[in-house]
C-alpha cells in the first residue's frame, strides 16, 4: 500500500466541503445526462439506469476515499446489501472495506505521541511501522509489550472526530438525492451518534472489555484492552490470531469446518439479540471475524456497537414470532409500532410497503422453520438479493432509525453465511429468541 502524507487528509470544513460539493456536482451531472438520454434515446430497458448507478458509485467512492473518516464509513455501509441503495453501489463500494491508503510512518509516530505522550519505541518492545490493516477511521499496527505479549495498536487518522458533524451535514444533502424518506434526518442522527462513539477509542476499550466478559469462551475469543496504552485516538488491545474469511476459504475447508464456523457465527449473533443487555456487535462484515486453528471464532473491532431500546428489540422479536406462526393479526400492529407503516402514508404506499415486508419477513424467518438450514442453497440467496433489489425501488425507506444498525447486522450475517455456505442447526437460536419472547409475555 502506498504511503500517505499529512496533506492527503483534508481536515478543514472548507477543504472537505469542496470535495463533497465536487461529488454532488458529479452526481447531479450524471443524472442530468441520464435524463437527457431518456429524451433523445427513448425509454430505458434498465441498462442506462444501471450504468448511471455505477458511475455515481464510482464517483462517490473516489472522493470519499480521499476524505476517509465519516465519508468512507458511509461508503463501507453502501457496500452492504441493505436495499436502501441500488445494487450497483455494492459492487463498487465493497472496495472501501479493504483499499484504503495508510498514513505514512512519520504521521503514525506523531499520532501515537499525541495520543499517549510518547513515541512507539518508548512505549512498546516492538512496533511495526507498516500498518497491517487500514480502514475508514484508523489503521492497525502489530506491536509487542515489554513482557513480549503481542498486541494490536489502532491509530486514528487526524481530525476524524472533528469532521463528523460537518461531513454528515454535507452527506445529508448529497444522499437526499438518492434516498426518499421522512426519516432521513433520524437515520443520519443515528449514524452520527454511533460514529461519535466509534471515534472515541476509550469507549471502544470499554466495549472490548464488555464483550470479552460476556462472550469469551471455548467457542469465541475476543481481544482485551490494554488500558494504560489507550487514549481517545490510540487503542491497544491483545492480538487475536486467525484467518479472515477469504484466506480461510482459500484453504478449501471441508463441509465440517464450514458448518462448524457457520454455527459459531449464527449462535454468536443470536446470543446478542436475545440477551437482556440488548447490545450487539453492529459491524458484521468479513474483516471483523477470524477463523482460528483451535476451532474458536475470533471477533474483533468493537467500535460500532449498538444497544437497542427495550421496546424496539422486544417488538422486533414479537414480529419474528408472528412471522414464524403466520399470525397476521399480530403482524400489522407491530409494523406500525416499528414505524414501518404510518397513518400519514397514502393507501398505495402502505400497500406497497406491507407487501414488500411480508415478502422480506417470510424470507428472514425461513431458516427457523426447520431444525437445520443449508446456506449453500443459492435459490434462497437469489430470492434475498431479488428482495433487496425490490427494496431499493420502494416509494420510501421506512422504519425506525434503530433499523439502520439492525439491518447492517442482518445483511452482514446473511452475506457471511452465503460466502461460508454452512448447514447449521437452528434449534438453539430459535429457542433463544423464543424464550426471550416468552419472558416478555410474563
Amino acid at each position: 500500500m502506498p504511503d500517505s502524507t499529512d496533506e492527503s487528509f483534508p481536515a478543514s470544513k472548507l477543504e472537505r466541503g469542496k470535495i463533497f460539493a465536487k461529488t454532488g456536482l458529479k452526481v447531479g451531472a450524471n443524472y442530468a445526462r441520464y435524463l437527457a438520454d431518456r429524451v433523445t434515446k427513448g425509454e430505458d430497458d434498465g441498462t442506462r439506469k444501471r450504468a448511471l448507478n455505477t458511475q455515481n458509485a464510482e464517483d462517490l467512492y473516489r472522493e470519499f476515499t480521499k476524505l476517509r473518516g465519516t465519508a468512507l464509513k458511509l461508503a463501507q455501509s453502501m457496500s452492504m446489501n441493505t436495499g436502501v441503495l441500488p445494487e450497483e453501489f455494492m459492487d463498487v463500494m465493497a472496495a472501501a472495506q479493504y483499499q484504503v491508503p495508510p498514513m505514512n510512518r512519520a504521521l503514525v509516530q506523531k499520532r501515537v505521541r499525541d495520543g499517549l505522550g510518547q513515541y512507539p519505541a518508548q512505549l512498546f518492545d516492538a512496533f511495526e511501522a507498516e500498518a497491517m490493516a487500514a480502514a475508514s477511521i484508523g489503521q492497525v499496527h502489530r506491536a509487542a509489550l515489554d513482557d513480549g505479549t503481542p498486541v494490536a495498536v489502532k491509530v486514528q487518522y487526524p481530525n476524524v472526530r472533528e469532521t463528523i458533524a460537518s461531513d454528515l451535514s454535507m452527506a445529508r444533502t448529497l444522499f437526499g438525492r438518492l434516498i426518499n424518506s421522512p426519516h432521513l434526518d433520524d437515520y443520519f442522527a443515528e449514524v452520527r451518534d454511533r460514529l461519535g462513539e466509534e471515534t472515541d477509542y476509550l469507549n471502544e476499550a470499554e466495549n472490548i472489555a464488555f464483550f470479552a466478559d460476556q462472550y469469551t469462551s471455548d467457542k469465541v475469543v475476543t481481544p482485551t484492552p490494554v488500558r494504560d496504552l489507550t487514549a481517545e485516538t490510540v487503542l491497544t488491545m491483545t492480538f487475536v490470531e486467525g484467518q479472515h474469511l477469504d484466506a480461510f476459504l482459500d484453504t478449501n475447508p471441508d463441509a465440517a469446518a464450514r458448518n462448524h464456523f457457520g454455527q459459531l457465527l449464527w449462535d454468536f449473533i443470536h446470543e446478542q439479540v436475545a440477551a437482556q443487555h440488548r447490545t450487539i456487535h453492529a459491524d458484521a462484515h468479513p474483516g471483523n471475524f477470524l477463523f482460528r486453528d483451535d476451532g474458536r471464532l475470533g471477533v474483533i473491532d468493537f467500535g460500532c456497537v449498538k444497544t437497542f431500546p427495550a421496546a424496539f428489540r422486544d417488538d422486533m422479536l414479537r414480529l419474528w414470532r408472528a412471522r414464524i406462526h403466520d399470525d397476521e393479526a399480530a403482524i400489522e400492529p407491530l409494523l406500525y409500532r416499528l414505524d414501518i407503516l404510518r397513518e400519514d402514508m397514502s393507501e398505495s404506499t402502505r400497500t406497497t410497503l406491507r407487501d414488500f415486508f411480508d415478502r422480506f419477513g417470510s424470507l428472514i424467518v425461513r431458516p427457523y422453520r426447520s431444525d437445520t438450514f443449508a446456506f449453500g442453497d443459492d435459490d434462497f440467496y437469489d430470492e434475498l438479493k431479488a428482495c433487496f433489489r425490490a427494496g431499493s425501488q420502494l416509494p420510501e425507506a421506512a422504519g425506525s432509525h434503530h433499523f439502520v444498525f439492525l439491518n447492517k447486522v442482518l445483511v452482514g450475517i446473511f452475506n457471511l453465511m452465503h460466502e461460508l455456505q454452512p448447514t447449521i442447526d437452528t434449534r438453539r437460536s430459535r429457542a433463544l429468541l423464543g424464550d426471550t419472547v416468552d419472558a416478555l409475555a410474563l
